[in-house]
């Protein structure tokens, strides 16, 4: 019974994560490449998006994350247009019945290259 007990905690408290590549420049926005310059001092370093659902019992407060919104939280908080050195992951994990989340995360650096 023990074994059974053990098991069914690890399922239940399982989580997923899956990396869906690097990518070396990332954008939703239209970006000017003649203002494209990696090496400016306009440059954020190591700054992170995410978009996330939370599921309540078992319905989930938003439909579908999303990467596009995960963007967009990076370029609203950083004032940006361009991301560069981008990870993309997205993930979930859910305890039955009771509470989870699932959502999507960019990592890498940001990088303005409209002008004001």
């Amino acid at each position: 019974m023990k074994n059974i007990l053990t098991l069914f905690t690890v399922f239940a408290l399982s989580a997923c994560s899956v990396s869906h590549g690097n990518f070396t420049v990332l954008s939703n926005r239209l970006v000017d490449v003649k203002n494209f310059d990696v090496d400016t001092d306009k440059k954020m370093n190591n700054v992170t998006g995410r978009d996330i659902s939370h599921i309540i019992v078992f319905v989930p407060t938003k439909a579908n994350p999303n990467l596009n919104d995960a963007l967009n939280d990076v370029f609203r908080n950083s004032d940006a247009d361009l991301m560069t050195d981008v990870e993309v992951t997205s993930w979930r994990w859910y305890i039955p019945y009771i509470y989870g989340q699932a959502g999507w995360t960019v990592q890498g650096d940001a990088l303005k290259t409209r002008k004001n």
